[in-house]
């Protein structure tokens, strides 16, 4: 896809980070515990606003997750009323209007675009991070470290892996997989509202289908992507994501992943999959010690339950 014009950022950009809002728009379709895990996690990293758009309409999720920062979208028939058949004709295609809603009618200084599993990670505050970017630079991407198979803290994330890297890293299957990465090695970016007929997309700005130009980073920021977190959730999701996403095959294009994952479960040896699952996500103290002394090991914690309870209480089993 070509790149599109450099578009002008509105002016003037909040600089004060004690007054910029930060926030965050997602469509989920996820149980009450992985939903509470998300939003709990980034009210405490600061957000203002968190957007939830219930894929599947749930009031008592809504109930249960109440706060005065978050905000439910139940995508029932009636929001979808009048609205382009196109755009709820995917989970993709969802996301992408959902999020182009919120970004064009949002007061955000800043709205990123996460997936229910993603955590962002930080050494600063957000709002001291977003105050000192470019005024006219119009989003920051985020890279993503894939968490590896890790249930409880410290949590392990990999980074990307070069290619000449892959066999040491993942002897077995290393050289088949992309970065090492069994999820998407594509950025989340948080984008400042306010440019025009732009959409915000999964993984980028679009100006009319272009990519929007011109975006920056934040210093120490990634994005945790618990893709895969053990081979339970790996097996759970499997189906869906070799039909319709991110395994799947696009416009006639085979995905590499979802043609190596279809393999394996074709395998007369059953333990191929899971085989799989262990060399690309295991937190071995070899693994570990390798990936740390190639700098490519993050390992943080999230305090998840300290943070559900905080904001929800306990939840109920």
């Amino acid at each position: 896809m070509a790149r599109g014009p450099t578009l002008p950022v509105p002016q003037p950009v909040q600089t004060d980070p004690a007054k910029l809002r930060w926030g965050i728009v997602s469509t989920v379709k996820a149980p009450l515990r992985k939903v509470a895990d998300f939003i709990a996690y980034h009210l405490a990293l600061g957000a203002h606003r968190i957007h939830i758009h219930l894929d599947v309409p749930d009031a008592a999720l809504a109930d249960r997750l109440a706060h005065p920062k978050v905000r439910f979208t139940q995508c029932d028939n009636a929001y979808w009323q009048g609205k382009p058949n196109r755009a709820r004709s995917t989970h993709q295609m969802r996301q992408v209007f959902n999020a182009t809603r919120m970004y064009r009618i949002t007061k955000l200084d800043w709205l990123a675009h996460l997936d229910v599993d993603e955590f962002i990670l930080t050494p600063k505050p957000m709002t001291e991070l977003l105050a000192a970017v470019d005024p006219n630079c119009p989003f920051v991407a985020m890279q993503p470290v894939e968490m590896m198979n890790c249930s409880t803290d410290p949590r392990h994330f990999k980074r990307f892996a070069p290619e000449h890297l892959l066999a040491t890293i993942y002897p077995n299957f290393g050289t088949h997989i992309e970065g090492g990465f069994i999820s998407t090695e594509s950025p989340k970016i948080v984008a400042r509202p306010g440019l025009p007929d732009v959409r915000l997309g999964i993984h980028a700005l679009r100006h009319f289908g272009d990519f929007v130009p011109g975006g920056g980073s934040l210093p120490g920021v990634e994005l945790g992507h618990a893709h895969a977190p053990d081979f339970a959730t790996f097996q759970r999701h499997m189906t869906y994501r070799l039909a319709k996403g991110s395994y799947h095959d696009r416009e006639g294009r085979t995905n590499p992943k979802g043609r190596l994952i279809r393999a394996l479960m074709d395998d007369p040896d059953q333990t191929a999959l899971r085989r799989f699952h262990t060399e690309m996500c295991a937190p071995t103290p070899a693994r570990l010690d390798l990936l740390a002394a190639l700098e490519m090991l993050r390992t943080e914690r999230l305090d998840l339950d300290a943070k559900v309870a905080r904001f929800f209480g306990k939840l109920e089993d």
